[in-house]
């Protein structure tokens, strides 16, 4: 279930490439953001009918809006028609005003969706529990918004080395945890440290390959993410530094820069899952050497978690 989640969710990048208009209030505002997430993930994998479609989403849209208050919930409806009639809605009208093509209504079906998890949640509103009282400002339980957050996870990564006139390969893992502060609209800024480690078997003198040498490498990144919807892009620069069995005690230092590309599933009790693609490059300073040079793609598995 997990990873079918976070497939979904790398899925929405194709129809959530930016991030769309949202109300002005605070609390309008994060409960627009939260019902829009719920209901872009669920169409990544395909919608079908509306009513069957919502009821699978009432849970999670009724721990969003039970944490909203009459006035909040009646706000966030009126702006939606606004914004519903601002773009040629309704929706089944566009959608034949437009050639009958639902990729010219895009938009409006997130916002017709949305309305119709908005006006199921309000209707069992009365089932919400006593201890989900309103908040004021209401801060989002599907999106990360001026909120301190800790993410933590790790992946597998390839490597691809050149110093001097050699080339090479390697392949291992890494793990990472940040530690930084999600700014409002979607910014980002984290700090923190990776640590992972490496296997090869490198070319001697003669260009053969020898035995096995295992490697230890260490970043120390500072990392700005920009979240669009379900997805976000992640550019990173810092310190980096190797070591390798030769010598455990002879270490190389260097610099780092990265990027990712990423995509956040739901939020799965108290934490966000997420999944991305990253790439580095990696300039290693050596003593009496020439320069290490190296580039790394891989894939991580992360978990974010606000507080």
């Amino acid at each position: 279930m997990a990873h079918a989640a976070l497939i979904a969710t790398l899925l929405v990048a194709s129809v959530a490439c930016g991030r769309t208009p949202a109300p002005k209030d605070p609390t309008e505002r994060a409960l627009f953001r939260d019902l829009e997430r719920q209901v872009t993930v669920a169409a990544a994998t395909g919608w079908g009918i509306d009513r069957l479609e919502i009821d699978k989403l009432l849970g999670s849209g009724m721990d969003s809006v039970c944490r909203v208050d009459v006035l909040g919930r009646r706000g966030l409806r009126e702006w939606l028609d606004s914004e519903t009639s601002r773009n040629g809605g309704p929706v089944d009208v566009a959608w034949r005003n437009r050639g009958k093509k639902l990729s010219k209504v895009g938009g409006l079906l997130v916002l017709h969706r949305v309305r119709l998890l908005l006006d199921r949640a309000d209707q069992m509103s009365l089932d919400c529990p006593f201890w989900l009282e309103p908040e004021n400002p209401f801060r989002g339980r599907q999106i990360s918004e001026r909120t301190w957050q800790v993410s933590f996870g790790g992946g597998a990564k390839a490597s691809a080395i050149q110093q001097g006139d050699r080339q090479d390969l390697s392949a291992g893992g890494a793990g990472r945890l940040l530690v930084g502060r999600m700014l409002a609209d979607g910014d980002g800024i984290y700090a923190g440290v990776e640590l992972g480690a490496s296997a090869q078997f490198p070319k001697n003198d003669l260009g053969e390959r020898s035995s096995l040498e295992l490697g230890i490498d260490f970043v120390a990144p500072i990392v700005y993410r920009r979240t669009l919807l379900n997805t976000y892009f992640e550019f990173e620069a810092g310190y980096a530094a190797r070591a390798t069995e030769d010598d455990w005690a002879d270490v190389d230092h260097g610099v780092h820069l990265g990027v990712a590309f990423g995509g956040r599933a739901l939020r799965q009790r108290f934490v966000f899952p997420g999944a991305a693609l990253a790439f580095a490059w990696e300039r290693l300073f050596v003593s009496d050497d020439d320069d290490l040079t190296t580039i790394k793609i891989g894939a991580r598995v992360m978990f974010d978690l606000d507080f």
